[in-house]
């Protein structure tokens, strides 16, 4: 009986650890030359759904930088429930832009942003 109450209780504490390093997934993907920063990014909560706002900036020291990118919204269990289109946007130099997205199905909890640079030409 003490057995098992210890495998049950050590095998309770591993679940949770696992479900906390889960959640502590990262929540930012850049694919390609990181010539762009993510500065911030916060989930605000709007009746049943989250919104993602993110706000980026131009490092590069061109002028104009081009990319594109997505959002992957994700359930409670870490399962991929819909992914937005890829949405193209240029920044200029040292410029701030501010993307903001909504979830469209209310069992989303958290999200991940997918930024794409394309490689410089040189």
């Amino acid at each position: 009986m003490y057995r098992t109450k210890n495998f049950i209780i050590s095998l309770t504490s591993t679940v949770v650890l696992l479900g906390l390093l889960a959640g502590c997934s990262k929540q930012v993907s850049i694919i390609g030359d990181k010539r762009v920063d993510v500065i911030d990014y916060r989930t605000i909560k709007e009746g049943n759904f989250i919104k993602a706002v993110i706000d980026l900036e131009n490092d590069d020291d061109d002028n104009v930088e081009g990319f594109v990118y997505r959002i992957e919204w994700f359930d409670k269990d870490g399962i991929l429930k819909e992914t937005t289109a890829w949405k193209p946007i240029t920044i200029h130099k040292n410029q701030q832009v501010q993307v903001v997205e909504m979830s469209t199905i209310p069992e989303v909890t958290t999200y991940k942003i997918v930024i794409s640079v394309p490689e410089k030409l040189q």
